[in-house]
């Protein structure tokens, strides 16, 4: 008995369509755990700017009444503190972004040892507009409560207690 060769073959086609789908969805669950972590350092870098900004408006508490009693307005020591908060969040931006496009140049190197496949990481994103836009953001709104603190401080109580 001879049975001709597509009964005796299982043919498996893999439709692209279908692959990608499936790839995106084992990965997704990776992206997503990743958005997450992203975040969650978003909020850590945040809450990091305040206490600094907050310890650091304690440790200089004196200087700044000082600076009310040289002339200085309550509205300027508030846009000093926040000047401050934002000078922060774009030094980190400009050292997180500049981390991460020498981390993607690292990877392509080693991607196109290993896999000869090859990508770029000095390419700026659009979306890297929007992380500069949300860290200004969070810097301005990490220094709006020591802002307020540092122009609502009594000038005479913090002269007296350093005296």
């Amino acid at each position: 008995m001879q049975r001709s060769i597509n009964e005796n073959t299982d043919l498996q086609s893999a439709t692209p369509a279908i692959e990608i789908n499936r790839l995106y969805a084992m990965m997704g669950v990776g992206e997503d755990a990743l958005r997450v972590l992203a975040l969650v350092i978003i909020f850590v870098s945040g809450l990091s700017v305040f206490i600094s900004l907050y310890s650091s408006l304690k440790e200089r508490k004196y200087e700044l009444a000082l600076m009310r009693v040289m002339g200085s307005s309550p509205s300027k020591i508030f846009l000093l503190i926040i000047l401050e908060g934002i000078i922060l969040a774009i030094v980190g931006f400009v050292i997180g972004i500049a981390l991460s496009h020498i981390g993607m140049e690292t990877l392509a190197g080693a991607l196109k040892t290993s896999y000869r496949y090859s990508f770029s990481g000095a390419i700026f994103l659009k979306e890297e507009l929007y992380l500069l836009g949300a860290a200004l953001f969070i810097g301005f709104v990490a220094a709006v409560i020591p802002a307020i603190q540092a122009s609502n401080t009594d000038i005479s109580n913090t002269l007296a207690e350093a005296s």
